[in-house]
């Protein structure tokens, strides 16, 4: 029995420790049963993530937010509007200035004194930004609220915003819960901070050459990232991850529960089935390939560049030609788009579906395309990446070859 109990603890330890590495802000209204758990196993929690990644776990009474340092600029997350779609910069701009309005909001409100805040926000940093001036800078507004909404920071107690989005004459009536509003940000910049100086210190110890740093940005890339490929890495991390990649697994392996794949290109963490991209708009690009029409699209159209291309385990890059991709991705679009239509789901128009679909394989480590190569034309300046080769398709491979 004791065995046992220990077994079922340790399941739910490294279920808390995945939903928040997925989620770092988690509240009671957002997660009620991960927020349990991450609650019940505070302690536990709390001392892990620190030992293992060096991240700081602040857990209160109705939230708990996972404090990420490091790899700001290797690691992005972006924020997705309710239609799927990623946040603007105006979006991410409006969402920080309703964070700044907030700290001298009364805990009830409506959404026109709070644009108020905004406006008076926006105009002590310098910024000629008004979410009412018109429809455009209105639904920026709104993203922002609505994300702030899904996390518990804001509720609606009167009223919709989704109605005020579409008609700025409606009053939408909000109670503030200041607790959570200040922990949106993980670390909020100082007065006389530039921007750049505020990313170069959050980044400072993923660059670092001590040691101990060195670990810590490995570790964070194996539980962050979907592949980590040795080639990609600079000298004193190639020779850390050879020398200590067993270990690092164990270590995140008893705080994730998860399993290690590793080959010669490069490690991977394979996560257990439940950890899938959350609905609330938070972008999980690990996660492979994911539910829905992008996912499913993704999938088939990496299996069958990967089949046709042939990627070897030796070489870390195969160059996609863009009229092939056009054409396999517009077959795939049109694929999905009938899918979708028969499950009854809303899908994005052909351009957006396929901007996605790559997007999933890029975020992914699947597909690559850096900034040099990235050019008007969507299919131009793709590459495939060495782990592409485990999703080809040797029937796929028969059929064309006969």
């Amino acid at each position: 029995m004791a065995a046992k109990e220990d077994i079922a603890l340790t399941i739910e330890r490294q279920a808390a420790a995945r939903r928040l590495l997925a989620d770092p802000l988690i509240t009671a209204h957002s997660h009620p049963e991960d927020f349990a758990l991450v609650q019940a196993h505070s302690d536990w929690l709390i001392r892990r993530f620190q030992r293992v990644l060096g991240y700081e776990l602040v857990v209160a009474d109705d939230h708990a937010r996972l404090v990420k340092t490091g790899l700001v600029r290797t690691v992005t997350t972006p924020l997705l509007r309710t239609s799927g779609a990623p946040f603007t910069p105006r979006a991410y701009t409006y969402l920080t200035l309703t964070l700044a309005a907030l700290a001298e909001t009364a805990p009830h409100t409506t959404v026109a004194e709070l644009a108020a805040g905004v406006r008076d926000a926006a105009r002590d940093a310098g910024l000629a930004l008004d979410p009412e001036a018109r429809l455009g800078e209105r639904r920026a507004f709104v993203a922002g609220l609505t994300r702030l909404v899904d996390w518990g920071a804001l509720t609606e107690t009167d009223g919709s915003l989704a109605d005020y989005a579409a008609d700025g004459t409606h009053r939408v009536a909000l109670a503030v819960n200041h607790g959570i509003a200040a922990h949106v940000l993980a670390r909020a910049p100082h007065s006389t901070t530039t921007p750049e100086d505020f990313v170069a210190l959050a980044q400072h110890d993923s660059v670092s050459a001590d040691e101990h740093a060195v670990e810590l940005t490995l570790r964070r890339l194996l539980a962050e990232t979907a592949v980590v490929y040795r080639a990609e890495l600079g000298d004193a991390h190639r020779a850390r991850l050879a020398g200590h990649q067993w270990r690092a697994a164990a270590e995140l392996a008893e705080l994730l529960g998860c399993e290690t794949e590793v080959r010669a290109e490069g490690v991977a963490l394979i996560m257990p089935g439940e950890t899938a991209a959350d609905a609330r708009g938070v972008a999980q690009p690990a996660t492979f390939p994911g539910t829905g029409p992008v996912g499913q699209a993704a999938l088939t159209l990496l299996s069958r560049l990967a089949t046709m291309l042939a990627p070897s385990q030796s070489s870390h890059t195969v160059p996609i030609p863009a009229d092939l991709l056009d054409a396999e991705l517009a077959a795939v679009v049109d694929d999905a788009r009938q899918w979708s239509r028969t499950a009854l789901s809303h899908v994005p128009d052909p351009d957006d579906l396929a901007e996605r679909v790559l997007f999933r394989l890029r975020d992914s480590r699947l597909l690559d395309r850096t900034a040099a190569d990235a050019a008007e034309r969507l299919t131009e300046g793709w590459r495939l990446l060495a782990a592409a080769a485990r999703y080809r398709d040797s029937a796929f491979a028969r059929s064309g070859a006969e």
